[in-house]
């Protein structure tokens, strides 16, 4: 059994700035997925690399790139997933990946390109995956097609025919929607007449029925969305989580002695007249009200934030004329850039 049960999957441009490595550790330090997928980087696949690898994802995998459009990145952590790359193209990587138990499955990461050529050179190739699956298979990541016209809210009608070629499709590869939680659309488009966005649900988790099967409480969690990316990312939880609150041990962390105010704490909680002792125990103390002050309430802000955030999100996908909800949104989305650099500064 995976001694972690979550796959974090977003689809966001942009992927080479350090912005981008901001907003990730945010949803990686919240979330801690054992694997990290990003889809349409838009860029050289070694420069996300870097980002993955300061986020302690240390085995990477990119698909083909088409020039600097599209591209799939995706990392793990080796000694909580075991995984084999089978195939991969510019729209999609294909993996087995084999528990501890030596129960082996297959995922399949996606970007399918907008136009329709493209799309059906994709699922071409996925029939093809299908036809010889005797195996549990998920797939996931932005199919950049809705299923039904409720999929869609805003804009222009959806068309009929695109819906039901692509419930066709997933049907010739026997493959279904995996139960989602969160907002319905995952993407937030341009503003329509009317002053109302168009939102969509393009990105999804699919699976056989074997997938199902052994994994039965699997569920899909759409996250809330950062002003970084028009999508929202998905949260693949394999199993549900089990809560094992526990106190955790005081740990010194290296990044504390870049910091000018833990350096003032020190001098202000070493006494001169106590013994070493005495100093060692006024320290920790020190240490974790310090921490308690800066850290630990920089962490309290950013999930209040992202809550926040969500429920916002949830409430505009559903209504129109909401203008002072989206007022709210742009000001907690501002609040997160800058608490996401005050964070940065305080590691670094």
């Amino acid at each position: 059994m995976l001694t972690n049960n979550k796959i974090f999957v977003w689809n966001c441009r942009g992927a080479s700035s350090s912005a981008f490595y901001r907003y990730c550790k945010n949803y990686v330090n919240q979330y801690k997925p054992a694997m990290m997928i990003v889809v349409e980087t838009r860029c050289n696949p070694t420069l996300p690399s870097k980002a993955f690898k300061k986020l302690g994802y240390d085995m990477i995998e990119s698909s083909v790139n088409n020039g600097f459009t599209g591209g799939i990145i995706m990392g793990w952590r080796l000694g909580e997933m075991n995984v084999h790359v089978c195939q991969k193209n510019e729209q999609y990587n294909h993996v087995s990946i084999k528990e501890d138990n030596d129960m082996k499955w297959y995922f399949t990461t996606v970007y399918a390109r907008p136009n329709e050529d493209s799309k059906k050179i994709l699922w071409d190739d996925l029939k093809v995956i299908a036809s010889s699956m005797s195996d549990p298979w998920m797939l996931v990541g932005d199919f950049n097609d809705i299923a039904y016209v409720s999929d869609k809210r805003g804009g222009a009608t959806p068309s009929m025919s695109r819906c039901r070629r692509f419930r066709d499709r997933m049907d010739m590869c026997l493959i279904n929607d995996v139960e989602v939680r969160g907002p319905v659309f995952t993407w937030r488009g341009p503003i329509y007449h009317g002053g109302q966005h168009i939102y969509e649900k393009l990105d999804r988790a699919v699976s056989n029925d074997d997938w199902r099967l052994q994994f039965p409480d699997a569920y899909v969690k759409v996250l809330a969305r950062v002003e970084f990316s028009d999508h929202h990312p998905i949260l693949v939880n394999l199993r549900e989580e089990q809560s094992h609150w526990r106190e955790r041990p005081f740990r010194f962390e290296n990044a504390w002695l870049n910091n000018d105010s833990y350096n003032s704490m020190l001098k202000e909680v070493w006494k001169k007249d106590s013994n070493v002792e005495g100093n060692l125990k006024n320290v920790v103390d020190g240490i974790k009200k310090w921490k308690l002050d800066s850290f630990d309430e920089i962490k309290r802000t950013k999930n209040s934030i992202m809550r926040k955030l969500g429920g916002i999100q949830r409430s505009l996908q559903m209504h129109d004329n909401v203008g002072g909800m989206r007022r709210l949104e742009v000001k907690l989305q501002k609040e997160l850039s800058n608490i996401l650099n005050q964070e940065e500064l305080l590691w670094h």
